[in-house]
């Protein structure tokens, strides 16, 4: 059982996946189970003052959790409700921008906290961006992809203005490459 928080939760699944699945240079040993509970708790950090910045994270970031088994046991291949077929991480901290979005300081009043800064849905967006921009070769039917290709190729090399950036239709995708539940 390996017990996380919330911001390593997936480097701590993609790592006991392998561990079980004999990737890398682990021994593979047949029929084993292994649990990954994550949890989200921000007891340590409530934040008593009166900074709004620093009051925000006392509502978004609460508590919560969520416990995936992981199996390489045979009998378990027809059972499971998703199976994992992708991970995509992205880092974006070595930007100041990102870096600074989320920072635990001292307020006016020297009461600790988490405060939140004004570009942190920019930034998040652009984190989702780049993720969705990692997995859609991997998820997007071939159809899809050459639509996209299509879209950027006479926008960026021809340079035409008026043809607007294909957005790919993902119940598309869920059907094609996506696990049934």
């Amino acid at each position: 059982m390996l017990i996380v928080n919330c911001s390593h939760q997936q480097f701590s699944y993609v790592c006991t996946h392998q561990l079980i699945s004999g990737l890398r240079c682990c021994r593979r040993t047949p029929g084993c189970y292994a649990v990954v509970v994550s949890t989200e708790n921000i007891t340590l950090n409530w934040y008593f003052g009166n900074d709004r910045s620093m009051l925000l994270s006392n509502c978004i970031f609460r508590m919560g959790g969520a416990t995936v088994l992981l199996s390489n046991h045979r009998a378990d291949a027809r059972r499971p409700k998703y199976r994992p077929l992708h991970t995509v991480r992205t880092h974006k901290g070595a930007a100041d921008e990102c870096y600074g979005c989320v920072y635990q300081r001292e307020d006016g009043t020297g009461r600790v906290g988490v405060s939140l800064a004004r570009e942190l849905m920019a930034v998040a967006g652009d984190a989702l961006k780049t993720n969705i921009t990692t997995l859609g070769p991997l998820v997007l039917p071939l159809s899809e992809q050459l639509k996209f290709l299509r879209s950027l190729v006479l926008r960026r090399v021809l340079r035409s203005r008026s043809v607007r950036t294909y957005i790919p239709d993902l119940p598309t995708t869920r059907n094609s490459r996506l696990p049934s539940s």
